[in-house]
C-alpha cells in the first residue's frame, strides 16, 4: 500500500484531541459521525489510506468547524474494517508514513489535505548476529525502569523487542508504548531524525529513574517522606 503515497497527493484528514499516531503502530477506531462516516467511504473506495493528526488546544469551541490542528501527522492504512447496519465503521488503522499538511483542500464533508511525505534522517538498519548500540541502549534503560516496579505489577512486564528492522520502527513502536505526555507524542512524531527520537526516548526513561532514585533518598532521609 505505501507505494501509493507520494508528495503533493491529497489524503482526507482525521483530527482528534488525544491520538498521535506513528508509523508501524496500530490504531483502532470507531466511525460514527456523518462527516467521518463519509470520509471512511470514500477511503475505502479509494487508496484505503487516512491522515491522523492532533487537535490544538481549545478544540473544543470549533469542533464541528476547522479547529486548528498539528500539521505534522500519521498517515495509515485501513485493515480489517466492519461497516454496521447503522452506517457506522470500526477498523484498524496501521501508521505508514510521517507527513506534513502543505495546505487543505475544499470539496468534502470532512477535512483533506494536500500533503508532503516527511523522510526519516540517519535511519540504520537491523542485522541479524549484529548489535545495535541504539537498540540496545534503550533495552537497557527500560529494564533498569521496569526493575523498581513491584512484582504482581502488569506494566513490569517486558515488551517483544522485535519491533522492526529498521531503528525508526523500533523507536516509533517503543514510544507507542511509553506514558509519553501528548506535547511529548507530538514533538516526537515531528522529529525526523532517527537518532534524535532515539535519545529522546533514552532521556526520557533517565528523567523517570532519576525521580524513583530522588524519591526514595527523600524517603530515606527525610521524615516527612515517611
Amino acid at each position: 500500500m505505501s507505494h501509493q503515497l507520494q508528495t503533493g497527493i491529497t489524503i482526507p484528514v482525521f483530527p482528534l484531541p488525544a491520538t498521535v499516531f506513528y508509523p508501524g503502530t496500530l490504531l483502532p477506531l470507531h466511525i460514527f459521525e456523518p462527516r467521518y462516516r463519509a470520509m471512511t467511504a470514500d477511503a475505502l473506495e479509494g487508496k484505503r489510506i487516512i491522515g491522523m493528526v492532533l487537535l490544538k488546544s481549545n478544540w473544543e469551541e470549533g469542533y464541528f468547524g476547522k479547529p486548528q490542528i498539528f500539521h505534522t501527522g500519521c498517515v495509515g492504512n485501513i485493515e480489517k474494517e466492519i461497516k454496521h447496519p447503522d452506517g457506522k465503521y470500526n477498523f484498524t488503522l496501521m501508521g505508514l508514513r510521517r507527513f506534513r499538511i502543505i495546505r487543505e483542500e475544499e470539496g468534502k464533508l470532512y477535512r483533506q489535505a494536500k500533503i508532503e511525505l516527511l523522510e526519516e534522517k540517519n535511519e540504520q538498519d537491523f542485522f541479524e548476529n549484529q548489535t545495535n548500540e541504539c537498540r540496545e541502549k534503550l533495552i537497557e534503560s527500560f529494564r533498569e525502569f521496569i526493575g523498581f516496579i513491584p512484582e504482581g505489577n502488569s506494566k513490569k512486564k517486558e515488551p517483544d523487542w522485535n519491533l522492526g528492522t529498521k531503528l525508526s520502527e523500533f523507536v516509533d513502536r517503543f514510544a507507542y508504548q511509553l506514558d509519553l505526555s501528548l506535547e511529548q507524542k507530538q514533538s516526537f512524531l515531528e522529529e525526523q531524525d532517527v537518532l534524535k527520537r532515539a535519545e529522546f526516548l533514552h532521556s526520557f526513561l533517565k528523567m523517570k529513574i532519576d525521580l524513583i532514585h530522588l524519591s526514595k533518598m527523600r524517603a530515606t532521609h527525610d521524615p516527612r517522606w515517611n
